[in-house]
């Protein structure tokens, strides 16, 4: 009898440790993913909308240095998902500072920051061919993506105008210069190396060609890696600049040179989701 209690006490025991512990490994499960959605889910302080956003119409007003402007976000707010183009993924960004550049890479005149900056970290970058008549084959957008999901508010992506030389970049922000019918996509602090490469690529020789005998070889290489039958030149190019850690995404502006739109998306919370330029030649109600 006295046996058999004991047997009975420690099998009770050992029961109570195992729901125990049982217990505890819940717990601390619950606090991991409360931690996780909670930081997941965070409220950027320092976000505060620019513009008024018009959802139903999708129309945003913005107003930039003094004037009004709008646009209709309605043809990319879901690129992933829109028939009228075939998305490309071209590369994988690396992102060093935080802080994006966006500007065609051989006129090296606008190689500055968004106002906005995101976490350290690798994200895709795509590149959306038209395929519709008057626009098949070229690229009309190209998109850097900093989390999958459908922005909740659009707005022009403005550079701070403290680092703008003057006021027709200010009245300007917003939209950038194109010159050599190609843009990019990478962390000012790649930017900046390669800007310092450039430099000295022609220190040594004034007359070379920094596209023709560096960069060309690049998009050489992904020849025919895209849908567009355009592609026998120039489309797309990874470029990692010597003594840097990230790289250079190169893509062809589709309508050549120009004057071309930079768009921010963010989520309901203030943090950048999307980071949008649009090579579909301006409608003239969008220009300032």
């Amino acid at each position: 009898m006295i046996k058999n209690y004991s047997d009975n006490l420690i099998s009770w025991t050992l029961f109570q440790n195992f729901f125990m512990n049982k217990i505890h490994i819940v717990l601390i499960m619950a606090s991991f993913w409360t931690l996780f959605s909670c930081n997941n889910k965070q409220q950027n302080k320092n976000f505060k909308l620019q513009s008024k956003q018009d959802t139903i119409h999708k129309i945003v007003s913005q107003n930039i240095h003094g004037e009004k402007t709008k646009f209709n976000y309605s043809d990319f707010n879901d690129l992933k998902n829109n028939k009228y183009y075939d998305r490309f993924l071209a590369d994988e960004l690396t992102v060093t500072t935080g802080k994006i550049v966006c500007t065609d890479p051989m006129y090296m005149e606008l190689g500055l920051p968004q106002s906005w900056i995101i976490n350290k970290g690798k994200y895709p970058v795509f590149l959306y061919f038209g395929l519709e008549e008057d626009y098949k084959g070229r690229i009309a957008y190209s998109e850097l993506v900093i989390k999958d999901e459908i922005p909740a508010y659009w707005e022009f992506s403005l550079i701070k105008e403290n680092l703008l030389a003057d006021e027709f970049e200010r009245k300007m922000n917003g939209y950038y210069p194109v010159e050599n019918g190609l843009s990019c996509f990478t962390d000012f602090e790649t930017y900046k190396i390669y800007e310092q490469e450039v430099k000295d690529f022609y220190s040594k020789d004034k007359n070379a060609n920094f596209y023709s005998d560096v960069l060309a070889p690049k998009f050489s290489t992904n020849k025919h890696t895209t849908v567009s039958p355009l592609d026998e030149e120039q489309e797309w190019a990874n470029f990692k600049p010597a003594n840097s850690n990230g790289n250079i995404i190169m893509f062809s502006s589709g309508s050549g040179d120009g004057l071309y739109a930079r768009y921010v998306g963010y989520d309901k919370n203030g943090n950048v989701v999307k980071f949008i330029t649009d090579f579909i030649k301006l409608d003239q109600t969008e220009m300032r």
